[in-house]
C-alpha cells in the first residue's frame, strides 16, 4: 500500500461489535419477556383482584384481560424483531441508516425492568457515534468525512 492508499484507512474500532451484541441481548429480552406474559394463564390470577376492581367501578372480565395481554405480547414480539435485525446490520457494518432506525424501535421492547430499551438504547448511540465504520452504498465512494467541509 502507498502512502495515499494509508490515507484513505480509517481505523475500526469494536463500537459497532458491541452495539450489535447490545441490540441483540436487548431483541432476545424483548422476545422472551413477551412470550413468557404470552404464556400467561390468566385463570390463575387471584379472584379477589378481580372483585376489588369491580368494586372500584372497574368492570373486567379475565377474557379481556387476557385479550389484552395477547395482544400486548404480540406487538412486543413484533417490536422485539427489530433490534435482533439492527444488531445484525450492526455486526456487518452494514446500512448505517437502518440500523439506527431498527435500534431506535428496539426502544420500545421494555423487558423486564426496560433491561432492553436500555440495552438498545447503548446499541443505538454507539452505532450513532460509529457512522463512518459502516459500509457504504459504493466502495468507490470514499468514506464520509465530516471534517472535510
Amino acid at each position: 500500500m502507498d502512502d495515499e492508499q494509508m490515507d484513505n484507512v480509517l481505523p475500526v474500532s469494536y463500537k459497532p461489535m458491541i452495539a450489535g451484541i447490545l441490540l441483540i441481548l436487548a431483541g432476545l429480552i424483548g422476545l422472551i419477556t413477551w412470550v413468557s406474559s404470552l404464556l400467561i394463564d390468566v385463570n390463575t390470577i387471584d379472584p379477589s383482584i378481580l372483585e376489588q376492581l369491580q368494586q372500584s367501578g372497574i368492570e373486567i372480565t379475565v377474557e379481556q384481560i387476557e385479550t389484552f395481554l395477547s395482544i400486548c405480547a404480540t406487538i412486543g414480539i413484533i417490536l422485539s424483531i427489530f433490534p435482533l435485525l439492527g444488531g445484525i446490520l450492526a455486526l456487518k457494518r452494514k446500512m448505517w441508516g437502518i440500523a439506527i432506525v431498527m435500534s431506535i424501535i428496539g426502544l420500545f421492547t421494555v423487558g423486564p425492568i426496560f433491561a432492553s430499551s436500555i440495552l438498545a438504547l447503548v446499541g443505538l448511540i454507539l452505532i450513532a457515534i460509529s457512522k463512518n465504520e459502516f459500509q457504504h452504498k459504493s466502495d468507490n465512494e470514499p468514506p464520509i468525512d465530516e471534517y472535510s467541509y
